[in-house]
């Protein structure tokens, strides 16, 4: 792992508009710490609307201008708050990382700032990251996603960890694996392979689903044999819960700091019937997540 991203989009808690990006800002350069990596910070701004000092004479301003205007006022604060948080994770470095946005070896960091429509911004800036770090928020989207999880997953196509707000930003000790036996499962753990190599401990949960052909735990443990890896394996019986819940309880009850996951975009009908772990893990955040589309 060389590369990785933190996206600020402006998601905020209205109480401390400060926190929730900054909780994805430090897990990042922590893990470019660890890995000796280099961490990216973009700002997305979204393009400005027009302004209304630019508007007809004749047009009726109806309480629409002074909307505009106080967009603009929101976005330049947004904007100036993506500076501060990332000047203020970067003095708290310690060694300090080199701040260059050529390729250098070792610990390295650069901020940067993008104009235009945050999700059409998205996808072209994830591609070229090893590893995209996102953190969870409160807000109710319209969709199942926030726009920000929703364009990396479809459009990325590469990881993406989130950190649960009141969690801690340092990953990665004590893994579980949710494996099902899928092709998307076993991206993830591929992904996940430079997590697993520093984790003290690896568990790989599997859970029935209510089929009767449920994927083994011993099938991934064997594969993690043949790259050095040790792990141990439970299968969690769900019973009342849907999937997702379950797992994380037991990825929990056994002290996990991070869930590795293949990321799958279901239909309405079949999160009603079944449920969606990628879209729980996303919505009520317990544990720091890696998520592989």
């Amino acid at each position: 792992m060389k590369t990785i991203l933190v996206p600020l989009i402006g998601q905020h808690d209205l109480e401390n508009p400060l926190e929730v990006e900054r909780l994805a800002l430090d897990a990042g350069f922590d893990l470019a710490r660890r890995f000796d990596a280099h961490v990216k910070v973009v700002s997305l701004i979204d393009r400005p609307p027009v302004s209304s000092k630019k508007w007809p004479i004749w047009w009726p301003r109806g309480g629409a201008g002074e909307l505009l205007d106080w967009i603009d006022e929101v976005s330049e604060q947004r904007r100036k708050n993506a500076v501060a948080q990332y000047n203020a994770v970067v003095s708290a470095q310690d060694p300090q990382p080199l701040q260059t946005d050529s390729p250098a070896p070792g610990f390295t960091a650069h901020f940067a700032e993008q104009i235009g429509e945050v999700v059409e911004m998205l996808g072209p800036i994830c591609r070229l990251a090893d590893l995209i770090v996102a953190s969870a928020a409160d807000t109710n989207w319209i969709g199942p996603f926030s726009p920000l999880v929703e364009e990396i997953l479809r459009d990325a196509g590469k990881p993406l960890l989130i950190v649960p707000k009141g969690g801690t930003t340092a990953v990665g000790e004590t893994v579980a694996i949710a494996w099902d036996g899928s092709a998307a499962s076993a991206r993830a753990a591929s992904s996940a392979m430079p997590f697993l190599r520093q984790a003290r401990e690896i568990v790989v949960f599997s859970c029935d689903e209510g089929k009767d052909d449920a994927a083994d735990p011993a099938d991934m443990v064997e594969y993690l044999e043949w790259h050095g890896l040790e792990a141990g394996s439970s299968h969690v019986k769900h019973g009342d819960q849907r999937p997702g819940p379950a797992i994380i309880d037991a990825a929990l009850e056994r002290n996990c700091d991070l869930v590795v996951m293949g990321a799958r975009m279901h239909s309405r009908a079949h999160r009603l019937v079944y449920g969606s772990m990628t879209e729980y893990v996303v919505d009520q955040p317990r544990i720091a997540a890696l998520l592989v589309p």
